[in-house]
């Protein structure tokens, strides 16, 4: 076992090294765009922006909310001169990146990185159900991929940012396998919201962003 692990580490590297996105974020005025964004482990995202006039700092959740241009001990810092790229690591799987412009925050100029929880292929090797939703942000032509190792009832519900519950999407007994199945959604107010999925192996929760 000791033997394997270093490959399947290896293998895990190579496809998230394979699979990652680039995104860019721009300034038009004083709005990011976009000014919201969820992306995976691996991802890179690029601030094109004019720091000069627009130095962009990663906050806290409540630093944000109070347009309060305090720096988050370990968060990035773009100033005149920065490269503004920020690299998706694994330590941010499963948070939210808050950031603002020192310079402009109570005009609104800020935004937010969502990062997803994706399983490492030792994870999805041994996981015994999982679901993923393609594309992310969600749009019309988005769909919910099911995998089930074992039968069995089978719900997933979608929740806002406050923890309440504002649609049953799955509710079923399920065989083993997997489903894929239309994942619209964007009859929802715009933003970003969890998917929980129940089982009788377990539950799984997933961000997703609704544009």
């Amino acid at each position: 076992m000791r033997k394997i692990l270093p490959i399947v580490l290896s293998l895990s590297f190579i496809l998230l090294k394979t699979n990652a996105a680039n995104f860019t974020i721009t300034n038009a005025g004083l709005t990011y765009t976009p000014s919201t964004l969820v992306v995976n482990v691996g991802d890179v995202v690029t601030f094109n922006v004019d720091f000069l006039f627009h130095p962009t700092i990663q906050v806290s959740q409540t630093s944000w909310n109070n347009n309060d241009p305090t720096q988050v001990p370990g968060g990035f810092n773009f100033g005149s001169g920065s490269s503004g790229i920020l690299n998706i690591t694994a330590a941010m799987a499963g948070t939210t990146i808050y950031y603002l412009c020192s310079a402009h925050a109570f005009s609104g100029m800020k935004g937010t990185i969502s990062v997803n929880v994706v399983a490492s292929v030792a994870e999805n090797r041994i996981r015994n159900f999982n679901f993923t939703v393609f594309p992310n942000p969600v749009n019309s032509n988005s769909q919910l991929n099911i995998s089930l190792k074992k039968a069995g009832k089978t719900t997933i519900a979608m929740y806002d940012v406050n923890g309440r519950m504002v649609e049953q999407v799955l509710d079923r007994i399920m065989e083993a396998g997997e489903i894929t199945i239309p994942f619209r959604a964007v009859h929802l107010q715009k933003g970003t919201y969890f998917l929980l999925m129940r089982t009788p192996e377990g539950t799984l929760k997933k961000q997703i962003l609704i544009q």
